[in-house]
């Protein structure tokens, strides 16, 4: 006899119907978890990746995120965003994987400092676009993890000051602070990281 299939609905249900589904005792709670975990992993995952700047990383990250969510999710408070508080769980762990990839980030720089650099052959226009990334990435890798997550709830999520607010643990008006802070702090290493040709 075949396995009973999953409810058809299931990933069409809201954020909070969902959540009460995945505290109930039995398979349904597996179920639902699982669901849970379809609709926001992708996204979870995608900021994971820019905090850590590393897939190994961000995919431990992932999965320890999802963890405490497993954990707490009886605490979650349905009047909440699930997103942002999905986000604020992700972002205390990605501050943790952030500073085992730096300590490992920072013996691949120093082996790779000695090596030549090849002259890909591009067009100019092409070379100094991606010259500009790598400066971006560089500067954006060498923030603090603080710094860099903030950065990345605002621009890379898209998240208004308030939501961020809420990520951090902070007032609308603070994480505004914050944030300008952090973009303040990006501008002036990326000035000297250019001032000095390249150096951190």
């Amino acid at each position: 006899m075949p396995d009973a299939p999953r409810p058809p609905a299931l990933d069409t249900l809201r954020d909070d119907e969902l959540v009460a589904l995945c505290l109930k005792a039995g398979r349904s709670h597996e179920v639902a978890f699982e669901a849970l975990y379809r609709r926001y992993a992708p996204r979870v995952l995608g900021f994971l990746l820019k905090v850590t700047g590393s897939r190994g990383a961000a995919e431990d990250a992932l999965q320890e995120t999802f963890l405490r969510v497993h954990r707490s999710l009886e605490r979650f408070d349905p009047g909440r965003d699930l997103a942002t508080w999905l986000l604020q769980i992700a972002r205390y762990v990605a501050i943790d994987a952030f500073r085992v990839e730096q300590k490992v980030k920072r013996l691949e720089e120093h082996t790779a400092r000695g090596r030549p650099e090849r002259d890909s052959g591009r067009p100019d226009a092409a070379a100094a676009q991606d010259e500009r990334r790598a400066a971006v990435e560089a500067v954006l890798s060498a923030l603090s993890p603080e710094d860099r997550s903030l950065l990345l709830l605002r621009h890379y999520e898209g998240m208004t000051f308030r939501g961020i607010g809420e990520v951090a643990d902070c007032s609308a008006r603070t994480a505004q602070n914050r944030v300008e802070a952090a973009a303040r702090r990006f501008q002036q290493a990326l000035l000297r990281r250019r001032a000095g040709g390249g150096a951190g």
